[in-house]
C-alpha cells in the first residue's frame, strides 16, 4: 500500500507542475478601442478583439494554432485583467486539458485563480483530474487548495498551503471530518511553523514508531477545530473533480 501512496504521489505532482505552467489577473481600468480587429501576432499566433496602436488593448482572443488559446483582457499587447487560458495537448497517447481563469499581472499570474486539468486515455477514459484554487504570486502557486482524484489506491489526494501552514492528505472524499477523527484517512501529513508531524492507517513494526503514531493521531484530533475549513474546502473541492469514462 505505501508503494501505491507513491505511485500516487507521482501522479499528482506530475499533474500540478503540468497544471501550474499556465497563467490570468483582475486589474485597473482598461482603455481600449470598442471595434474589434484580427492581428496577427506571429507565424501561428493570430488575435481578434480590440485594438489600440496596433496592439491588443481590452478584450480579446489570441490563438495559439488550434491546441492553445486565451480570451480575457488586455493592456498594451500583454494579458492584464481576467481571463481564461486553455492549453490542450497528447502526450504519449494521453489527452492532457489544461485552463486557467482569474487575475493577471504584466503576462503573468498574480491575484486569485483556478488552475483545472483533466487527463486522459488514448480510450477516452479519464485518469486524474484536478482542481487548484488560491493565490497566484509572479506565476507562482503561493495559497490555497489543490484536489487531485486518479485511477490510483488512494484515489484522492488533498492539499493545502500559505507561507505558514502545509497540510497533505491521502484518501477517500467521503466524510474527510469524521474520517480525520478516526485515524480512518491513509496519511496525513502537517506542517506548522516548528511543529512537523505525520500520521498513517498503516500498522508499524516498531514499537516507538507505533507510538509515535497514535500519538500524532491524538494530536490530530485535537486541532481538529482548527483545520476544518480546509477539510471542509477539501470535501466540496472532491465533487469537481470525478473520474469518468468517455
Amino acid at each position: 500500500m505505501r508503494a501505491l501512496v507513491h505511485t500516487y504521489t507521482k501522479i499528482a505532482l506530475t499533474t500540478i507542475m503540468i497544471a501550474t505552467s499556465i497563467g490570468l489577473f483582475v486589474p485597473a481600468t482598461i482603455h481600449a478601442a470598442t471595434d474589434k480587429e484580427s492581428l496577427q501576432l506571429s507565424g501561428r499566433a493570430s488575435y481578434y478583439g480590440q485594438v489600440e496602436n496596433g496592439k491588443p488593448n481590452g478584450t480579446g482572443t489570441i490563438r495559439w494554432g488550434d491546441s492553445k488559446s486565451y480570451a480575457g483582457q488586455w493592456v498594451d499587447g500583454i494579458r492584464q485583467g481576467t481571463g481564461k487560458y486553455v492549453n490542450k495537448y497528447t502526450l504519449k497517447g494521453r489527452t492532457f486539458v489544461v485552463t486557467y481563469k482569474g487575475e493577471w499581472s504584466k503576462d503573468q499570474r498574480n491575484g486569485l485563480g483556478e488552475v483545472r486539468q483533466i487527463i486522459k486515455s488514448k480510450a477516452g477514459q479519464t485518469e486524474a483530474n484536478l482542481i487548484q484554487q488560491g493565490q497566484f504570486v509572479n506565476d507562482v502557486f503561493q495559497t490555497g487548495y489543490t484536489v487531485t482524484q486518479a485511477l490510483a489506491d488512494p484515489a484522492f489526494s488533498f492539499n493545502y498551503k500559505d507561507k505558514d501552514t502545509w497540510l497533505q492528505i491521502y484518501g477517500d472524499n467521503q466524510n474527510i471530518a469524521e474520517y480525520w477523527a478516526t485515524g480512518k484517512l491513509i496519511q496525513i501529513q502537517y506542517r506548522k511553523g516548528k511543529i512537523d508531524k505525520e500520521y498513517s492507517i498503516f500498522p508499524e513494526s516498531d514499537a516507538a514508531k507505533k507510538l509515535e503514531n497514535q500519538a500524532n493521531l491524538k494530536y490530530f484530533k485535537k486541532i481538529q477545530p482548527q483545520v476544518a475549513t480546509y477539510l471542509k474546502t477539501f470535501q466540496t473541492l472532491s465533487t469537481k473533480v470525478p473520474i469518468t469514462s468517455k
